[in-house]
């Protein structure tokens, strides 16, 4: 249960194209209309940390060096979303924590072999201690074969959107949704409508607010 009702956080999770970004807007504007204090964020952050993590991305570095960049930018990122729920506000990040333990515990495993189940559980301990553990995580399920159908019209692909790697991190979240009362999974392949209703469904009745 989120604290306080109208203040703590919330998290939105899911594989590229699951759809999740084209809740965030709308997610903050009816929160808003209920009078409940939102502030925004996503990962990586916009700031010169954040910075680095995407210029890290797009080059050929170790894979740890990718990961250690993440948690850096989320170090900084979790003392300003301290502060924000100190002040009273709910904060919802696009993206946190188990985006970096699903998407890295597959590039760990694709670039250096072993089991992914072992980079979770890596990336999971040492995350342990820059995180703030979220009050809700909602997760965007969709097969990964309908999130690149989604992405097509882009112009060009990140590295990671392709149906292997996409197949490997879709599992990673749901493994570490196993046993997991903080994470709600909702099946994104749905129409935005319903996608929308389910997700103002599950916050409404956490915060105890109408949506």
């Amino acid at each position: 249960m989120v604290a306080n009702k109208k203040t703590g956080f919330i998290t939105l999770e899911g594989i590229d194209g699951s759809g999740k970004s084209s809740i965030v807007g709308m997610l903050a504007s009816a929160l808003r209309k209920a009078n409940v204090s939102v502030e925004l964020t996503q990962e990586p952050t916009k700031t010169w940390l954040g910075d680095a993590v995407r210029r890290g991305y797009k080059e050929d570095i170790s894979p740890y060096s990718e990961a250690f960049l993440f948690l850096a930018d989320r170090a900084t990122h979790t003392d300003w979303i301290k502060k924000k729920i100190a002040d009273g506000n709910l904060v919802i990040s696009d993206r946190y924590s188990d985006s970096t333990i699903a998407y890295q515990a597959a590039l760990l495993h694709q670039k250096l072999g072993g089991e992914c189940a072992e980079y979770l559980d890596y990336l999971t301990g040492v995350s342990k201690q820059i995180i703030l553990e979220p009050d809700l995580t909602i997760l965007f399920d969709v097969d990964p074969e309908i999130s690149l159908k989604r992405l097509g019209n882009r112009t060009e692909l990140e590295k990671f959107e392709t149906l292997e790697n996409l197949r490997l991190v879709r599992q990673n979240y749901l493994d570490i949704a196993k046993d997991n009362d903080r994470i709600c999974i909702i099946d994104s392949t749905a129409s935005l409508d319903t996608v929308r209703a389910s997700t103002f469904e599950i916050i409404g009745k956490r915060l105890v607010v109408p949506l």
